[in-house]
């Protein structure tokens, strides 16, 4: 399977659930930043730019293992920054798989794990979203690092030795070419990954160098060919989004299903853009006009098609369409 059973079924009741109580806006993934230092200084990164001033700030353990427990979600992606740098993350890790019972990915460039597999072994409930922009000449540039592609090789190895879920995030840029998403994703597959996420590199306000990013029309040239691998290899892109990305359909957005919660407090209105940060989900929920960034009106959202908000559409609109729940039930017992 794309995704563990587990994880699947765990999402399922909390949706049910949410829906049953008459909630509209409730999160899937706390998008956890408890730190936005990094030791790779990638092109595309935009925390890179947006928090140069507080770029040392750490959060506290307890208020990290707060923040999930005010956002509920069942699953947390512990990024940031580069969360293995995060001086508590075997704690912070434990605490939100054995205490509170989440599923945990970890999303990281791989330089540090070596050290982190010694303080937490594998479990069902954690997986590691591996940092690879492309193959080795393209990853290396786009993260200013040479070798940094032959570290991630050897870390998906490992782990998967030491019996661990792994996962990769791609991020496609203009110079990205469908030949080179093919060559990686075979040789991912060679590699027994668990599954790939590829997303487009979506040009926003606080980026610099605007010639690496694709424009909205530039997308689907790049996405048919991830879109023709998605029913024989494990890219996790759901097919609807998918769709979404060449141009087969419109999708509104769901900000609200992937909130983020970082040293500076909860950063709204999304993972990319930032209106302000709030003490309280509460208070992030209360400032935002949920419905005016769903229908993509403010003029940052107009070219974005990144995963973060629109898959979580999908998955809130599983069972209203039987053809596309269909395509979803063998998307991911395949």
């Amino acid at each position: 399977m794309r995704i563990p059973l587990r994880q699947m079924i765990d999402l399922g009741r909390y949706m049910r659930a949410k829906k049953k109580s008459g909630e509209k806006y409730f999160p899937l993934v706390l998008m956890l930043e408890p730190l936005h230092a990094c030791n790779l200084a990638c092109i595309g990164c935009g925390r890179i730019v947006e928090y140069k001033d507080t770029i040392r700030d750490m959060m506290p353990l307890d208020e990290a293992l707060h923040s999930a427990e005010e956002a509920g979600a069942p699953i947390v992606s512990i990024c940031g920054g580069e969360p293995l740098m995060y001086k508590h993350i075997a704690a912070l890790t434990r605490g939100l798989i054995e205490d509170q019972k989440r599923h945990v990915m970890i999303c990281t460039n791989a330089i540090l794990l070596e050290r982190f597999v010694k303080q937490v072994p594998p479990s069902p409930y954690l997986s590691f979203n591996l940092h690879l922009d492309g193959m080795r000449e393209t990853n290396d540039r786009v993260t200013d690092r040479v070798g940094h592609f032959d570290i991630v090789v050897k870390m998906i190895k490992m782990l998967k030795e030491k019996g661990y879920r792994v996962q990769t995030n791609t991020t496609v840029f203009r110079e990205t070419t469908g030949q080179e998403l093919e060559d990686m994703v075979k040789y991912l597959t060679s590699l027994g990954v668990d599954g790939m996420l590829l997303s487009p590199g979506y040009h926003y306000q606080v980026l610099q160098n605007d010639e690496e990013y694709l424009r909205k029309d530039e997308m689907p040239a790049k996405f048919f060919k991830v879109r023709d691998m998605a029913n024989d290899y494990k890219i996790i892109n759901t097919p609807i989004y998918l769709d979404y990305l060449v141009g087969k359909r419109d999708m509104q957005c769901s900000p609200w299903t992937t909130v983020t919660r970082n040293p500076q407090g909860w950063k709204g209105p999304c993972y990319l853009i930032t209106n302000g940060h709030y003490k309280t989900l509460n208070e992030m929920h209360a400032a935002t006009d949920w419905e005016y960034y769903r229908t993509k009106q403010d003029f940052r959202c107009r070219d974005c098609k990144l995963h973060s908000g629109f898959e979580g559409t999908v998955a809130l609109d599983f069972g209203k369409n039987l053809k596309d729940s269909w395509r979803m039930v063998r998307h991911y017992v395949a």
